[in-house]
């Protein structure tokens, strides 16, 4: 007797089992953390919120090929604009990255759960067209921008990396309106006067302020010059990815990267560094540059805004 209830429990259980399981399919769950490319990248503040052209064409097949609503696309952009809000300056967490990484996850993991109601069944083949994307996307934007680069030196007959460099730029809201924010604290702390923050074997390469970079953003042909550095970031603070590892002052961290790459971008499109910047905290965008949203404005960019754009770097230490 004894035999045959625990027969009739395992059978019990297996059908159970069978039935937890087709019926996550049926409603387009996820199974597994592994088949949810969302775990690793923030997608949709790059994709819908980056003005390129090819980035703006894969917004458009998106929609065609899940057959999604107009409704449905406005949503995710919104999603998009809550991803632009998972950096350290707006999640006022410096280098925290335990607090951080937390904040970004628990963030992202509501922006999912949004996703999967505001697709339903096509919640699936939406987190396999973002995979397959993905993918098509690093490939593409690797060559794209080795491409962009030789085309300049070619075009203005000197090495790109000696004098600018095309980086991702995103936006903040600044406390001026024309001021842009870069990777190396010193220069931030030189143009504020802040000395007692510069080690003196460090201080004679930033002791002649002011620092300032040029902006061009090649789509609308537009400028802005002599552009104050006065914040550090987006990401790191000690990444003047602009010095090579044997100038006078030599790039300070991360020098096995190419001189002129962006640490940050390294991490987002290549899982560098485990996708972290330097003090552990998750990149959600491949940043090298963070412009005010005047200076975006300026050159022909809409409110926050991502864009490639070249920085002209001939004017820093």
């Amino acid at each position: 007797m004894k035999k045959v209830i625990l027969v009739t429990l395992l059978v019990c259980f297996m059908f159970s089992v069978f039935l937890i399981g087709n019926t996550s399919k049926s409603v387009g769950i996820v199974e597994s953390a592994a088949e949810d490319p969302w775990g690793q990248v923030k997608y949709l503040n790059y994709l819908f919120w980056t003005a390129d052209e090819k980035l703006e064409g894969d917004v458009k097949k998106l929609q065609l090929d899940l057959s999604l609503t107009d409704k449905q696309m406005e949503k995710l952009k919104e999603f998009g604009l809550q991803e632009h809000y998972l950096s350290p300056g707006a999640l006022q967490c410096k280098n925290d990255a335990a607090t951080f990484n937390q904040r970004v996850n628990e963030t992202f993991a509501n922006i999912d759960k949004e996703v999967k109601v505001l697709l339903g069944e096509k919640y699936n083949d939406f987190c396999k067209w973002i995979e397959t994307w993905w993918e098509d996307e690093k490939t593409y934007r690797l060559n794209w921008l080795a491409e962009k680069e030789k085309k300049s030196s070619e075009e203005i007959g000197i090495t790109s990396t000696d004098d600018r460099e095309l980086v991702y730029a995103t936006q903040y809201n600044g406390y001026t309106n024309r001021k842009i924010a870069l990777p190396d604290k010193y220069v931030k702390f030189a143009n504020l006067g802040w000395w007692g923050n510069i080690p003196d074997s460090i201080e004679p390469y930033y002791s002649n302020p002011p620092y300032t970079a040029n902006v061009y953003y090649e789509t609308t042909n537009k400028s802005v010059l002599n552009v104050l550095v006065r914040e550090v970031g987006p990401w790191n603070e000690d990444d003047n990815y602009w010095d090579s590892a044997t100038v006078a002052n030599p790039r300070r961290m991360f020098t096995d990267l190419a001189l002129g790459e962006p640490e940050a971008e390294a991490a987002y499109l290549r899982g560098y560094n485990g996708g972290k910047d330097q003090f552990g905290r998750l990149v959600t965008n491949p940043a090298g540059v963070d412009l005010t949203t005047e200076v975006a404005a300026q050159l022909g960019l809409g409110y926050l805004q991502n864009a490639w754009v070249w920085v002209r770097y001939s004017d820093l230490p």
